[in-house]
């Protein structure tokens, strides 16, 4: 599946949060492909909320349509576009961890088009690929981008090209620059973290990039959803 199309007022959107909010509504957090991340009420009373409520779905493609000038939107309609992605398992916790972290490092109201197709194309692939973990790091590097934190990944600091053969240190606001041989980040990883072609022994180094990259951004609160994941692992052993 590509691009989703909707008719003139109505967007793609999926899920990403939702909790109860007075009576009979959601207070929801949905990522859309016009306007980025998105705070909406959905009324859930009557048949139409009804509706509204068995909509909203985690990795339900929707459309959706709201209403409002503020920070704050109504929900005004939502309709499901094709069958929820199907996740579970420990792909389940995955597309909990992308939801989560869009719901903390996005801004509101911020267009993120590029971003919305990364996140739906990471659903697709980790529902019909057997390894989820380049997935993650693929969604990350996409958040990372959006958020102009992505350093270049094919060209060095010094605007060379980065080579498979040689390694590679990070430093801040600059990009990659040449290391000593078995220090720092291998030029093939990169490389092919930046094709979305990552292979099982460039996992551990791609792992390690995202989470240093990304640990100013999340601060010291932890992810629920990592938590989670932990626990169904020890639980598991």
């Amino acid at each position: 599946m590509g691009t989703i199309k909707v008719e003139p007022g109505w967007q793609s959107a999926y899920l990403l949060h939702a909790r109860p909010y007075r009576e009979r509504s959601l207070l929801v957090t949905l990522l859309t492909e016009e306007e980025g991340k998105v705070t909406a009420v959905a009324r859930t009373s009557g048949k139409q909320g009804g509706l509204i409520k068995a909509a909203l779905q985690p990795f339900q493609p929707l459309k959706i349509a709201l209403a409002g000038q503020g920070s704050l939107k109504t929900l005004k309609g939502v309709e499901t576009l094709s069958l929820p992605v199907p996740l579970s398992g420990d792909k389940l916790y995955c597309g909990l961890y992308f939801n989560e972290l869009a719901v903390r490092l996005l801004s509101e109201l911020a267009q993120c088009p590029e971003l919305f197709q990364a996140y739906h194309q990471c659903l697709l692939t980790l529902a019909s690929e057997e390894r989820h973990e380049p997935v993650l790091r693929y969604f990350e590097w996409a958040l990372l981008s959006h958020l102009g934190e992505a350093p270049a990944l094919e060209l060095d600091a010094m605007g060379e090209p980065l080579e498979a053969a040689g390694h590679y240190a990070l430093v801040v606001e600059q990009g990659f620059v040449p290391a000593a041989h078995g220090r720092g980040y291998a030029g093939a990883m990169l490389l092919a973290l930046a094709r979305q072609q990552l292979a099982t022994d460039h996992l551990a180094q791609a792992k390690h990039l995202a989470r240093i990259l990304l640990r100013p951004h999340l601060g010291d609160k932890p992810l629920r959803s990592r938590e989670l994941f932990m626990k169904r692992i020890n639980n598991k052993d």
